[in-house]
């Protein structure tokens, strides 16, 4: 009589083979299996949580909308996802349908519980995390001296106010060259300078990333200490109009493995200790404002 296969499992065949054919509608529109912690999309469609986070992660862009300066933050939960949706490019948000997931438990046990112990295995292996922030720029604006012959009229507050400041080293600021300091790093929140001024113009700004932390974006960065899309450049026109206004960018933030921040945070001390030297035998080096 022949061996049985070390792969073969008769418990496990018998309990697929009882259970019943799995709906259309239950299965994920993107892998083809059973929907594993389903997550709903305000245009209705649903996919499994992991295939809408890996969807998320290679579609975000740095795509800004604008809100106004007094519109309620932005708030979603750690695993809500923001993203165009993969279905029908909608923008949209996907957040967990719990109760879907219960009644799919309840009905294909024995699928599901194959499901999750896929996931468990695709998670053990992974290396890197995939967090989310959100990342508001701006300026708030007020018209001072209006009966004043000085052309400086315009008072503005430049700002970038990201959800998570835990995660950022610092922001790089670029005014126009004529303001005396243009170029501005602001190492603690709030990342933010005023400035009196009598017209408006574009403000570049670069938010890096803690070592260890890389963005999931395109327009990314390398830093020039080492950080592997570390940067994130972005600018904005300051807005005299009223008030001012603000945009709002859903971002993603890789996390890389352990051990690899302690590596990161090495190399770029030992790069800034260069730049320290250099600094000490370039008697026209200049530094940069930090605010």
């Amino acid at each position: 009589m022949p061996e049985e296969s070390p792969s073969f499992s008769p418990a496990r065949n018998v309990n697929l083979a009882e259970e019943v054919e799995i709906a259309p509608d239950h299965l994920c529109p993107v892998c083809q299996l059973l929907l594993y912690r389903p997550v709903r999309t305000r245009c209705n469609h649903v996919l499994c949580e992991a295939c809408m986070g890996q969807w998320a992660d290679v579609s975000i862009s740095t795509r800004m909308t604008i809100v106004g300066l007094d519109d309620p933050p932005l708030v979603l939960l750690p695993n809500d996802i923001e993203t165009p949706c993969p279905m029908c490019r909608t923008p949209t948000t996907a957040s967990l349908d719990v109760s879907l997931g219960s009644a799919l438990q309840l009905q294909y046990p024995a699928t599901y519980r194959e499901r999750e112990t896929e996931s468990i295995t695709t998670v053990d292996d992974s290396s890197t995390a995939i967090e989310t922030l959100t990342v508001y720029i701006g300026n708030e604006h007020s018209l001072i001296r209006a009966d004043s012959d000085s052309n400086n009229k315009h008072q503005w507050n430049f700002f970038i106010r990201p959800s998570r400041t835990d995660l950022i080293e610092e922001v790089q600021i670029f005014l126009h060259p004529t303001f005396r300091n243009h170029q501005i790093i602001v190492q603690n929140p709030p990342y933010e300078i005023r400035r009196l001024g009598w017209g408006f113009f574009t403000i570049y700004a670069n938010v890096v990333l803690r070592p260890g932390y890389s963005w999931v974006s395109n327009q990314a960065e390398d830093t020039a200490d080492g950080g592997i899309k570390g940067k994130l450049p972005l600018e904005w026109t300051l807005d005299f109009n009223g008030r001012g206004s603000q945009g709002r960018l859903r971002l993603k933030v890789m996390k890389e493995k352990d051990g690899q921040e302690d590596e990161d945070q090495a190399h770029r001390d030992q790069v800034r200790r260069l730049w320290a030297r250099q600094r000490d035998l370039d008697p026209d080096w200049t530094g940069v404002d930090h605010a």
